[in-house]
């Protein structure tokens, strides 16, 4: 790992230290001026010493001319490129003082137009040895001047090509990936905020790209369609989507009164924009929409970390960490970029696209909120599930106290009165039967509850481990033997005493066995038999249990096991139960990684009768 890391470091690093290839800037010899687009030559156009490390210009109506006087030293012909470093150039049309014709390249032109083959506008300069020469140059434009010049070898420009191509390729990847991820996640789930977050990521990086040219230079470099022309069509289209997407990501209602009607404001000011700008590469007189983009974009911004940090403070928003943590990337891109122009850093390749690589962190930090979202929504729906279940259950449980306990309370009650007012032995004895038939069924009631909320503990806290069969089953029949004396009943136990299965033991035995041995045992008749056998297949172990007792009804099987459908019968000695044991045995089965099947013959059907009730377990590996 540790080689591969100082490798990654290596190239890293060499890659920047290239960046700093041989050349010169030359932007503080510009001379620069303005004139009316129907100016073609350079003659009426009056020109001044820029004197700064930048050329700068906001947006208007008339064209930028560059005046650049260049003198080769040498005794040699030397071969340069002139470049200028502002992706944003638009079309550019190069004349030399005392030749004819001109020279035309720049973003703005599809690339076999270009004088160079660069993304950047260039071109080619060739020196005589001790000449001096003057060169003019028209911008035509109406995107604002923010750039600096350069002179090169061409191989430098190459490189520096070069370079960008990898880093817009590498950003272009970063993008994809979480747009496609996230709309895939928004179209297939019902978390819609993705959606919101693919459309905003998507606009976001497609301006990205135009911005740098990556349209117009790499991806459809011979189009006649300029993209880079519609740049401010893209930035509105970025505004609209990330006010729509900051509303549902911080979930911003109406309580929140100025975040809410302020994204609208936002959104309503992009649609202007971008119907606008539709205009404006034709009619330079829409210049002043550049300024109203910008502007709404830098307010918009602010508006929207007011937005995060109200969100955070006010109603403890988690997600609002998230969002103002990719502002916090952001704004540190900016920073670097703003320090590299302005000289307070050293520039290189990482330095000039800052902003696009800010970007795509922005992104990554938004979509890992997303992903955090999902997770707490997760959780929150679980434990919606469990609380619906809790409120079933102590709905059910409700509906045995209110109902199964009060009439048998009634009951006792009744023949308590009965009692004083009969106090001969014989209808004492009645009474005194009754009663204790009532109490019976009282406590039948109690152990079903006590078995319900047994079950919602060791669900919360199972542990499984490994259960030998036979020795579980014996002490099942155990726990039931003075019933199976009463009613004279045969029991067989055929069972490998190493036949294992992984399983809670307490629960096997007391909630599952002990529930399906005490409804074979109620519903067989005095003298019948009862077999437990158990055998492994393929890679599961099954233990059945088999009565020859009165069956299930064919129409009362397929809901034995459901919670919503507990019914009860009466045994074959007028024993009761409530039916939440049966429903209970599927539910721990699920618990082992086991099922529970049942088939059964009722003796309205066969004289045959009886019940066979199998339990599969996964096999435990030996």
């Amino acid at each position: 790992m540790e080689p591969a890391i100082r490798f990654f470091c290596t190239f890293l690093i060499l890659i920047a230290f290239q960046a700093q290839a041989a050349v010169m800037d030359i932007t503080s010899q510009v001379e620069m001026g303005e004139a009316a687009a129907s100016v073609e030559t350079a003659a009426s156009v009056v020109f001044n010493r820029a004197g700064a490390k930048e050329l700068a210009r906001g947006y208007t109506e008339l064209d930028q001319w560059f005046k650049i006087s260049l003198h080769n030293d040498q005794d040699s012909v030397q071969s340069k490129v002139l470049y200028f470093d502002a992706p944003l150039m638009g079309r550019l049309y190069l004349q030399k003082q005392g030749e004819p014709g001109q020279r035309s390249s720049g973003p703005g032109l599809p690339m076999a137009e270009r004088a160079v083959q660069s993304r950047f506008g260039a071109f080619p300069i060739e020196l005589a040895p001790q000449e001096s020469a003057t060169y003019f140059i028209k911008r035509d434009s109406h995107h604002a001047l923010n750039t600096r010049v350069f002179l090169a070898d061409p191989s430098d420009l190459e490189h520096q090509d070069d370079l960008s191509r990898t880093i817009f390729y590498f950003y272009l990847g970063g993008i994809f990936s979480l747009v496609v991820y996230n709309l895939l996640l928004g179209l297939f789930t019902t978390q819609k905020d993705h959606l919101s977050y693919s459309f905003f990521a998507a606009s976001f990086g497609v301006t990205a790209l135009v911005l740098h040219g990556v349209f117009d230079s790499y991806l459809l470099p011979n189009s006649k369609f300029v993209f880079s022309n519609y740049l401010m069509f893209f930035s509105s289209v970025s505004l609209f989507s990330a006010s729509l997407f900051v509303e549902r990501f911080l979930s911003i209602k109406k309580e929140f009164t100025v975040g809410y009607w302020g994204l609208r404001l936002f959104a309503a000011l992009s649609v202007v924009t971008m119907v606008g700008s539709l205009f404006a590469p034709t009619y330079r007189e829409l210049f002043f929409l550049g300024y109203l983009i910008d502007i709404s974009i830098g307010a918009g911004i602010l508006f929207f970390i007011f937005c995060g940090f109200y969100s955070l403070i006010r109603y403890g928003h988690r997600l609002a960490s998230y969002f103002l943590l990719s502002w916090l990337v952001v704004l540190i891109g900016t920073f670097i970029w703003f320090a590299s122009i302005h000289g307070f850093i050293t520039g290189n390749i990482y330095t000039q696209y800052s902003l696009l690589l800010a970007n795509l962190g922005e992104m990554i930090v938004l979509s890992l909120g997303l992903a955090y979202k999902i997770r707490v929504l997760d959780e929150e729906k679980r434990q919606a599930q469990q609380a619906a279940e809790d409120k079933e259950r102590y709905h059910r449980l409700v509906r045995v106290l209110s109902h199964d306990v009060a009439n048998t309370v009634s009951g006792l009650l009744y023949h308590s009165e009965m009692l004083k007012d009969h106090v001969s032995a014989q209808a004492a004895d009645a009474h005194l039967d009754r009663i204790n038939s009532s109490t019976n069924k009282l406590n039948q009631i109690l152990k079903s509850v006590r078995q319900e909320e047994v079950y919602h503990v060791f669900k919360q806290n199972a542990e499984m481990q490994r259960v030998e069969l036979a020795s579980a089953c014996w002490e099942a029949v155990n726990h039931y033997s003075w019933q199976i004396e009463e009613k004279e009943l045969l029991i067989e136990v055929a069972i490998a005493n190493d036949l294992c299965v992984r399983a809670d033991r307490s629960a096997l035995i007391n909630q599952v066995l002990s529930n399906v041995l005490s409804n074979s045992i109620k519903f067989c008749e005095p003298g019948r038999e009862i077999r437990l056998l158990a055998q492994k297949q393929d890679d599961c172990v099954v233990l059945e249990i088999r009565d020859q007792g009165t069956g299930i009804h064919p129409n009362e099987v397929g809901l034995l096991f459901k919670r919503n459908k507990l019914f009860s019968h009466k045994g074959t000695s007028n024993e009761e139960g409530t039916g939440f044991g049966t429903s209970l045995i599927a539910e721990y089965m699920q618990l082992f990684g086991g099922q529970v099947e049942v088939s059964s013959v009722h003796h309205s059907v066969s004289p045959a009768s009886g019940t066979t009730v199998k339990l599969v377990f996964p096999a435990v590996p030996d």
